[in-house]
């Protein structure tokens, strides 16, 4: 028995000897560089996102922006009478703002230009804008569609910052009413891009009389945006277009926002379609909620409807308008208010209240809850599982 005893400890000691040198040999392997684990698919959702965080560097001090994703255009859609009349301050800090990147700057008059005269036949700015972007896509890799009134108040960030090259599109909050918003987006030269701007626009076509209020592009990107992810053959499309269809204002259509917004639940990000950035956390957000405070968070500002500061009472941010031709990879054009100019803490704070007077002010008179007002399997019983799933 003893005899037996010690050989099974010895081949016991022997298996253990083999396994830790197999270890060793393994892990020196892998640090000289002998021994690979086997690679990811370079498409996979994980890969994409590491690569994606690999690649969010700030902008410091005015430095270069690295070209990671490609090309990038700043595209703004104009037309002539407002352009002349409204836009000077905004747009003198994108073109201020332009001057210190590699960034192709288009200013586009979307009622005089030929390209898109050729290429779309939408009547109203807000649809013939989306259509603009459609037909100049293809000269960029990405796009930074902004409003005219929209401008920089921070040049110390580059647009690859919000650039996330798991989708082809990206949208951000409006703080005072959750909408998604429809001025300001970055948009991908893919296919996919192409048509979801179509869709869009081509909702200028949809009219159902009987003092209906679409929303202008507003509206008409929730339902572009519902139907991309809920076609329009699903329940889930069926049931926000009703609501849709009941409004006749303002307090009518909120009811058909909350709606698309319950049915896009917590998902923020749709692998290679959409993603949704939280308020506060675009490109840009409204400037009313912090009146003209900013801190180094903030980059664009939505509203500035002036063709000079003080018009209106408005102080702006800026002692004068920005100066292109004096613009560069550096501060100089640029004239702040320093009083303007305050901590994250401080917008924090700012923003709070605004969260809160926000959620107040939002009308709830029509306010309904689709899953109790509208049919959920009524309608499509036993198919209502085709085509219904959220990818």
């Amino acid at each position: 028995m003893r005899s037996k005893n010690w050989k099974w400890r010895t081949a016991l000691l022997i298996l253990y000897a083999l396994c830790i040198s197999a270890t060793l040999v393994v892990v020196l392997l892998q640090r000289s560089g002998g021994f690979s684990s086997p690679k990811s698919d370079d498409n996979s959702t994980t890969n994409v996102a590491v690569q994606s965080n690999n690649k969010k560097v700030r902008r410091k001090n005015m430095e270069q922006c690295a070209p990671i994703y490609g090309k990038i255009t700043i595209f703004i859609a104009v037309e002539a009478v407002a352009f002349s009349s409204l836009y000077k301050v905004a747009l003198s800090t994108v073109k201020c703002y332009a001057a210190s990147t590699n960034y192709d700057l288009k200013i586009v008059d979307v009622f005089n230009d030929k390209r898109v005269a050729k290429s779309c036949i939408h009547k109203s700015i807000y649809f013939r804008k989306h259509c603009a972007v459609a037909a100049y896509l293809n000269e960029t890799d990405w796009m930074m569609v902004m409003d005219a009134d929209t401008g920089v108040v921070n040049p110390n960030h580059c647009i690859e910052e919000y650039i996330d090259e798991r989708v082809n599109m990206v949208f951000y909050e409006r703080f005072f009413n959750w909408e998604i918003m429809s001025g300001n987006y970055l948009a991908k030269n893919s296919e996919f891009t192409r048509d979801f701007l179509m869709r869009w626009a081509d909702y200028e076509f949809l009219e159902i009389g009987n003092g209906w209020w679409k929303g202008f592009d507003n509206g008409a990107l929730h339902g572009a945006f519902l139907e991309t992810i809920y076609p329009r053959s699903t329940q889930e499309y069926k049931n926000c277009q009703a609501i849709w269809f009941q409004s006749k204002g303002y307090d009518t259509y909120m009811p058909f926002v909350a709606c698309v917004r319950i049915y896009l639940g917590a998902v923020r990000l749709w692998p290679g379609k959409l993603r949704l950035l939280r308020r506060a956390h675009g490109m840009a957000r409204d400037w009313y909620h912090t009146g003209d405070a900013w801190c180094e968070v903030d980059f664009m500002i939505h509203g500035w409807k002036a063709n000079k500061i003080g018009e209106n009472g408005w102080q702006s941010p800026f002692t004068a308008v920005p100066d292109p031709s004096k613009c560069g990879a550096h501060y100089d054009g640029w004239s702040w208010r320093p009083e303007k100019r305050v901590s994250v803490s401080t917008i924090r704070e700012m923003l709070q209240q605004a969260e809160r007077s926000s959620a107040d002010a939002v009308p709830k008179k029509y306010m309904t809850i689709p899953f109790y007002s509208q049919p959920d399997i009524a309608n499509c019983y036993p198919e209502c599982e085709k085509g219904s799933s959220a990818v």
